[in-house]
């Protein structure tokens, strides 16, 4: 992730803040980002240990076309 990406910023048409840690303050989870990071850092740990256990994938030579 781009660091740039999250921060507070400012439309300069609008004047519309848009700030990453609202979300947090309205639901009232000051670690909603770092659980939401946690989170999809497990998820794909688990989606490579699932991938890692698939069986090896034949390709078959006398499919039409190939």
């Amino acid at each position: 992730m781009d660091p740039g990406t999250y921060q507070v910023k400012t439309d300069k048409a609008s004047g519309i803040v848009n700030d990453p840690n609202d979300w947090s303050r309205q639901v009232g989870d000051p670690r909603y980002v770092i659980d939401l990071l946690a989170r999809t850092v497990t998820v794909s740990l688990e989606t490579m240990r699932i991938v890692d256990g698939l069986p090896a994938l034949e390709i078959r030579d006398d499919q039409p076309g190939g």
